[in-house]
């Protein structure tokens, strides 16, 4: 071996030139062929360059003979024949100097800085050598006679390598200013089908390959199990494979194909192929398999490029999978993996967009899902809501959309013959179990139809919530299908909630009347209720059916109930002051009160605050609201118990309570609904259930009351029942506190 890693060439003799140290991985009837342009005006220095340079290997690669026998004729080929790596060129033919003026036009008017020159001259002396090396952009300058076969040889092979050289240079700058280019572009794709077509696409162009066969695989969903045992399939495809778009990689039936992808998923790493390539780009979930074959052999310099370009495709797919995942929180539920409500409504829109006249809306809410949060945990609340958005995905056609809009909230929307109310009560007939725990769910529905609808998907959700809201609070019908009456309510009802609000921050318009409790025995007043009253700014007087409802909903009955009991028990120490002692005084409390966990401690401090002895004090629940808040309400009742309030059951006997769960609750006092007091004729219902109310107290041991009593025949058949207490119009309606000391001087 000759210094410089080539092997020996002797004269005469044509030997293959390569590094000692390269290991093609092709061989050379695989690769492009160097093309050499021989420039001479002798046909026999044609004749004599091919028998020397015939069968020639340089650098792996065969050579590719052009010919000019003028420098008109080279300056065609030039311009004709891409890729010309060197041209052997005589340096007087048709002028004296007309080799040299071609050099200046290769380089300066063809652009050809990567082309190589050997300059042969018949004439030696001709062309001063020193000057012609400084002047001209060549390679080499013999004399014809120097040329040997080796020399030729070698010149030859010098001259291929530096065009090598140099092309793998400029080939490397123009890829990388591909790759600078085109980065922004592939990194912008949020789509993984769209990123996926541009990395393959942007791959064939930096190898000038569009024809290439090429697929890009990834796994569809990540696995509990790892990423290895995620389906992998076509995101992405091209030229011959093309048809593979979407398939699962198992599903191909390319032995070739699924073979490399095989080895590169396990390697985790490339396979060079003879002509193309397997890549494994990313890691961890954002992890893609690129095959690529091309239509030719590739250059290391262009693999390199290739391995580049991975850097940035591996880069932009860990941006489509943040994307993805910010879009899926956008728009999907992460527990119930339903649309979010923000996805809803853009299906309503599209809907609308399209004139789906026949379709709707339905809003299912699941029926105190906040209590069963509290009572069971989070945990369990999570579980009750899959196993409901379960049930109803069952429940209909999977072209319907159903989506969890909200905490125990869920959307459907289809077709008006397909989405049925009575279908949607049906599924919760039977009962769901939750972590061995059996619950019954009873949703409520709020609907309305788009051939009705005005305005956006955002209008529509807002309506059918409105039908909701009017189904849970009238409880008579589990469903409800928007009307404009409703609307307008919901609107009179903002508009009083907004003033309610603005006159319990100002404390304005807002007071106390007080109804006497009297003692049938002894005609006696022995208490009062506190009721509260509400004259708006423009001096209407709002009653409280109207208002009370709306603070509750609004849970600014908190916050004036707060108010109520503080001012209850002021006026009770005035009265006191004022020689009027013990009354006892009666105030409503609400279930949204019930359920703040401050209602205890403020409770306490209102009635030690003012002196008040808490045996004074009762607290008038409703029958439903014992019912519904079961849980809440016994162990709030047991507190205020423990601490000598008094504690009585309103509008008793609408409720229907079980004995067995009356005997669970500390009570004090039970109040006969004012319906059955209205209805008390010999013989009829309402007297019937009254006395019963009476005589369940007495067996008790608990104080019966009676509420609305108007004339002196109910008082006269609650008398003769036995019913100790009273309250209603035929005594006093509620007056004014400045009012209630005269009363106190009434007898019935």
């Amino acid at each position: 071996m000759s210094r410089g890693g080539h092997k020996a060439v002797k004269d005469d003799l044509v030997e293959i030139v390569e590094d000692a140290g390269e290991r093609p991985l092709r061989t050379a009837e695989d690769l492009p062929k160097w093309r050499v342009l021989i420039v001479d005006d002798e046909r026999e220095v044609h004749s004599a360059t091919l028998f020397a340079l015939k069968d020639l290997i340089i650098a792996g690669r065969p050579l590719e003979f052009f010919h000019a026998y003028s420098a008109v004729e080279a300056r065609g080929a030039m311009e004709n024949t891409p890729g010309i790596a060197v041209v052997l060129l005589d340096v007087v033919m048709e002028k004296d100097d007309a080799g040299l003026q071609l050099v200046r036009a290769i380089r300066d008017d063809l652009g050809c800085a990567d082309t190589r020159i050997i300059l042969r001259t018949g004439q030696p002396g001709y062309a001063p050598e020193l000057e012609v090396i400084r002047d001209y952009d060549i390679n080499d300058y013999k004399t014809k006679s120097e040329l040997t076969r080796t020399r030729l040889v070698t010149s030859l092979t010098t001259a291929i390598r530096s065009y090598e050289q140099i092309r793998m240079v400029l080939e490397s700058e123009r890829g990388m200013d591909r790759i600078v280019r085109s980065a922004p572009a592939l990194l912008a794709r949020r789509n993984l089908a769209s990123f996926a077509e541009g990395a393959l696409r942007q791959l064939a162009e930096l190898l000038d390959d569009d024809g290439a066969d090429a697929v890009f695989c990834v796994p569809r969903a990540p696995a509990a199990g790892g990423q290895d045992t995620a389906p992998w399939y076509v995101a992405a495809a091209m030229g011959g494979h093309a048809r593979h778009a979407g398939c699962n990689v198992d599903d191909i039936r390319d032995e070739g194909l699924t073979d490399a992808l095989a080895q590169c998923r396990k390697s985790g790493g490339w396979l060079h192929a003879n002509r193309g390539m397997t890549l494994c780009v990313g890691d961890g979930e954002n992890r893609a398999l690129i095959y690529m074959q091309t239509r030719r052999p590739l250059g290391d310099f262009e693999r390199r490029l290739a391995e580049v370009l991975s850097v940035s495709i591996a880069v932009g797919l860990e941006n489509v999978a943040l994307f993805q995942k910010l879009n899926f929180f956008a728009y999907f539920d992460p527990l119930s993996q339903l649309p979010n409500r923000a996805n809803f409504i853009s299906k309503i829109d599209e809907c609308i967009r399209r004139g789906e006249k026949g379709w709707t809306v339905a809003v299912i809410d699941v029926d105190h899902f906040s209590d069963i949060n509290a009572a069971l945990g989070h945990q369990t609340g999570d579980q009750l809501l899959k196993a409901v958005a379960n049930r109803l995905r069952a429940g209909f056609p999977a072209e319907m959309t159903l989506a969890r809009v909200s905490g125990g909230t869920f959307g459907l929307l289809g077709p008006d013959g397909a989405l049925d109310p009575e279908q949607v009560l049906a599924l919760f007939e039977r009962p769901s179990v939750v972590d061995g725990q059996s619950l019954m769910i009873q949703p409520y529905i709020g609907l309305e139809r788009l051939a009705e609808a005005e305005g956006s998907g955002a209008d529509v959700l807002k309506n059918a919530t409105i039908a909701l809201s009017r189904a849970k609070s009238e409880r008579r019908e589990h469903w409800q299908y928007f009307t404009r009456d409703m609307q307008i309510a919901t609107q009179q009802r903002l508009s009083l909630l907004h003033d309610l609000r603005h006159a319990a921050e100002a404390k304005r318009g807002l007071s106390l009347h007080y109804q006497p409790q009297v003692d049938i025995a002894s005609g006696t007043v022995i208490g009062a209720e506190a009721l509260m009253r509400w004259k708006n700014d423009r001096g209407e007087n709002i009653p409280p059916y109207r208002f009370i409802p709306v603070a509750e909903y609004s849970h600014l009955i908190i916050e004036l109930g707060e108010w109520v009991l503080r001012s209850a028990c002021e006026q009770l120490r005035d009265w006191d002051r004022a020689g009027h002692a013990g009354l006892r005084m009666s105030v409503n409390v609400s279930p949204a009160q019930f359920r703040d966990p401050n209602f205890v401690g403020m409770a306490r401090r209102c009635i030690l605050g003012f002196g008040i002895d808490p045996g004074r004090i009762e607290l008038e629940i409703t029958e439903s609201m014992a019912l519904t808040e079961a849980e809440t309400v016994v162990e709030t009742l047991h507190r205020m118990k423990g601490f000598g309030v008094s504690i009585a059951v309103d509008d008793f006997g609408s409720g229907f309570s079980s004995l067995g769960h009356l005997h669970q609750l500390p009570l004090n006092r039970l109040k006969i609904d004012r319906a059955f007091v209205s209805d008390l004729s010999a013989g009829s219902s309402g007297a019937t259930i009254a006395e019963m109310i009476v005589k369940l107290g007495r067996m008790l041991g608990l104080a019966v009351i009676a509420e609305g009593v108007e004339t002196g025949e109910q008082l006269d058949a609650l008398r003769r029942m036995g019913c100790q207490e009273v309250q209603g119009f035929y005594f006093s309606p509620p007056v004014p506190a400045g009012e209630f000391p005269a009363l106190l001087k009434k007898t019935l």
